[in-house]
């Protein structure tokens, strides 16, 4: 049976649409915390009739009345994108789940094989309210507010099951979709400022390396009438200089979404910039070594999504990344846990002399102060290659319109050779090499150095 014509699934999607946005500011910390342990606990429940699951805790002696709440998570062992990725299809959904019904994603596997996984239409909407929240947060009404949403719409991909297949098929059913316009990232820069052009959207909605291209097309003189209230980026780190770059090209406000394939929206920018956990979605750990890591300190982020059919996540550590938990308050009022910065995935990154680990935000914002310092966005692209511990290439891209534009190219190494010898210290050797062209899926990072050894704490962000 069709979902939408099932009054009790519609009826669910109508109590979600109503309370989810608002549920965030309706409880307090303790509220919360009840609701968390409910929803965890019920996630447990049914993650232990997944065979992967269910191997995995019976090995270690687990069972799910073992675990009171929240404050027991520890107990639990880790599921790895590997556990996933081997055990899919048949051992990452209970044996009652419909496969042949369900929803398949896929990861961008920008850190290697991709992974999919599978869902359900109630599991994807539910994600997708979180977009929602997150816009509601700005002021942002979905149903009257002109919209492009610059999507990966590759195959089985997060964006094109999700919103294509899955949201907008219905959607276009019972909602008006004329403010949307939905536009594939693999589109040349120049046919998608041109095709925005044409549509004049309020939001933007993009990954941060599409959204910098369409910048630059705009201060050459393209897209004469995008002129967005509101940029708005997902799916990669955003750093200061990149968004100032934004905001100046576009004259207009940009905050950011911060989601994964596998969890659904974690995190979202309020409006005085800082990242609040969608606490009732998602159960967020930041460990060093097994341990939550201190206040400020960066640890690596384990999730639990606290809804959902399909291939469950318990104590996930397949994201990666790199993440700074903050116990101070924000004054916006909205409850759960803040995110004091978020640095890039830990498997991206370059191994010091002494030790520490440098992650992507350290080269990306090393290149947005230089940038911002010559007031040219010149760089389209960098790379990262380690062949020893105690020496890195960095190629650049350069903009070939731009290249020669303020300081000359040179220069521009020589700026940025500066910064990056300061932050990263003189016992690692940095030549910088300018290139022509870059493969499409060469990776960001190429190192050679086996970091599995090095302890978690050791982060330089």
């Amino acid at each position: 049976m069709n979902p939408l014509f099932n009054p009790l699934f519609l009826g669910r999607v109508l109590k979600w649409y109503l309370e989810d946005p608002t549920k965030l500011r309706r409880m307090n910390n303790e509220e919360l915390r009840r609701f968390q342990n409910h929803a965890f606990k019920a996630m447990l429940t049914y993650a232990y009739t997944v065979p992967v699951y269910h191997e995995k805790y019976t090995t270690v002696g687990i069972h799910p009345h073992d675990i009171r709440g929240l404050e027991d998570i520890k107990k639990l062992p880790f599921i790895t994108k590997e556990d996933l990725r081997r055990n899919f299809p048949i051992n990452v959904v209970p044996s009652s789940f419909q496969t042949k019904k369900a929803i398949v994603a896929a990861t961008s596997g920008t850190t290697g094989r991709s992974l999919s996984l599978y869902t359900d239409l109630s599991t994807v909407i539910r994600s997708m309210l979180g977009f929602r929240r997150a816009l509601l947060e700005h002021h942002i009404h979905w149903r009257n507010t002109r919209m492009s949403l610059l999507l990966d719409l590759s195959e089985n991909s997060f964006e094109n099951e999700y919103f294509i297949h899955s949201i907008l098929s219905i959607a276009k059913r019972i909602l008006p979709t004329k403010h949307f316009q939905i536009l594939d990232i693999l589109r040349s820069p120049v046919d998608l400022i041109q095709q925005i052009n044409q549509f004049e959207p309020e939001v933007i909605l993009g990954y941060p390396f599409v959204l910098i291209q369409l910048a630059i097309l705009k201060n050459r003189g393209y897209g004469e009438k995008v002129a967005p209230k509101w940029i708005v980026t997902s799916g990669a780190v955003c750093d200061t200089y990149s968004r100032g770059f934004l905001e100046e090209a576009f004259h207009t406000h940009l905050f950011d979404i911060y989601a994964a394939t596998e969890s659904g929206v974690i995190a979202f920018e309020c409006e005085e910039g800082r990242y609040h956990v969608c606490s009732d979605l998602v159960f967020l750990e930041c460990l060093t070594n097994g341990a939550d890591a201190p206040a400020g300190i960066p640890g690596l982020l384990t999730v639990t999504r606290l809804y959902g059919k399909g291939t469950p996540l318990i104590r996930y550590r397949g994201i990666d990344d790199v993440v700074t938990v903050s116990h101070n308050d924000c004054g916006c009022g909205l409850t759960g846990d803040v995110l004091e910065g978020i640095h890039g995935r830990k498997s991206e990154s370059i191994v010091l002399p002494d030790g520490r680990m440098a992650l992507i935000s350290v080269f990306e914002h090393c290149i947005g102060e230089s940038l911002y310092e010559m007031k040219v966005n010149k760089i389209k692209r960098i790379q990262i290659v380690q062949h020893r511990i105690d020496a890195i290439e960095v190629r650049i891209f350069f903009d070939e319109y731009l290249r020669d534009a303020g300081r000359s190219a040179d220069e521009t190494l020589s700026l940025l050779h500066h910064k990056l010898q300061e932050r990263l210290g003189t016992q690692i050797e940095i030549q910088l090499k300018e290139v022509e062209r870059f493969d499409d899926k060469a990776p960001y990072i190429l190192s050679t150095i086996d970091s599995t050894h090095l302890l978690e704490k050791n982060y330089l962000v």
